[in-house]
């Protein structure tokens, strides 16, 4: 792993030169200024706070369903509301007394942790995940042709929003090669280290996969990487951040009075095949051998549970 450099912002170019796809290709990212603009990034909040009300109202209606997951790991134990039709919903975070049948909008927003598949769920995210803007610089990447894999629009409440542990999205994704992707990440509040902005590691993705557990989260095993090297990428509204799928990163909780959403699409590159879960386990391995998804992780701690009811 190469030593630490400044998290980088420049202007986003309309595509990218040689020197700034080594760059990518070296530090495992690249972060420009102003994808959106002041406008485009008021819609995107706008449409967070349409998708939210939508599914609440829903809620309220009985068209949807409100569930909890009791016995999965902290950050997904929170109330959810799932549209199944459209595989979207909205995620709150956990340890709060939540309910969209009884409360008001406006308590939701303040609580929400993430919506889920936004692509799906609103007109704004569907044409942001295919503009030009973003899959100009994919097609450098990537090669042309890259295919939404998901969508998320993140949320970390003010005071309140939980941190997202240390991970490799690749360990979480069902395709092949895990490498072949790439994940966007667009501000749509200013994210600055103390209300959760992305921190990353840099050339840490050129290391491979490394081992998962499960904790709070799917994160990385203790001892994997030094995080030493760990480097804030604070950028303002608007800004973008493309990082591999094999870069560890993680957020650190928001302890300030401000807010921070952001949309995050992850691609697929145009020649990946989709694989279940079974073929992940038996494909994702550190060097030496060690299953490293979170499919192998999930698959350890259902074990542990199992025999810890037997006993």
């Amino acid at each position: 792993m190469t030593a630490a450099t400044p998290a980088f912002t420049e202007p986003l170019p309309a595509t990218l030169d040689a020197g700034q796809v080594a760059r990518f290709h070296r530090e495992g990212y690249l972060a420009f200024e102003s994808l959106l603009e002041p406008g485009e990034v008021e819609a995107g909040r706008r449409a967070m706070s349409e998708m939210l009300q939508g599914l609440a109202a829903r809620a309220k209606a009985g068209e949807l369903k409100v569930e909890r997951a009791p016995n999965a790991m902290r950050n997904y134990s929170g109330c959810r509301v799932v549209d199944q039709a459209s595989d979207s919903g909205v995620l709150f975070e956990p340890g709060l007394e939540i309910d969209p049948a009884r409360m008001s909008v406006e308590e939701l927003d303040r609580t929400y942790r993430k919506l889920i598949h936004p692509a799906k769920g609103h007109a704004f995210f569907r044409r942001l995940a295919e503009d030009a803007r973003l899959t100009n610089v994919l097609d450098a990447l990537l090669g042309p042709g890259a295919v939404l894999y998901s969508s998320d629009a993140l949320c970390k409440p003010a005071r309140i929003g939980s941190p997202k542990p240390w991970h490799q999205d690749s360990a979480y994704f069902l395709y092949e090669p895990a490498a072949d992707g790439v994940d966007v990440w667009i501000a749509l509040d200013d994210a600055a280290a103390d209300n959760g902005c992305m921190f990353v590691l840099p050339g840490a993705h050129r290391l491979g996969p490394k081992q998962h557990v499960h904790r709070d989260d799917c994160t990385l095993a203790d001892g994997r990487l030094d995080y030493g090297a760990a480097l804030p990428v604070e950028l303002r509204a608007g800004g973008v951040l493309f990082f591999s799928t094999l870069l560890p990163h993680h957020t650190p909780p928001n302890r300030s009075d401000r807010r921070r959403r952001a949309a995050q699409f992850f691609y697929r590159g145009p020649r990946t095949r989709l694989i279940g879960e079974d073929e992940k386990r038996r494909t994702y391995l550190e060097a030496d051998g060690t299953p490293a998804s979170c499919a192998a992780a999930g698959a350890e701690r259902r074990a542990r549970e199992a025999v810890a009811l037997k006993a």
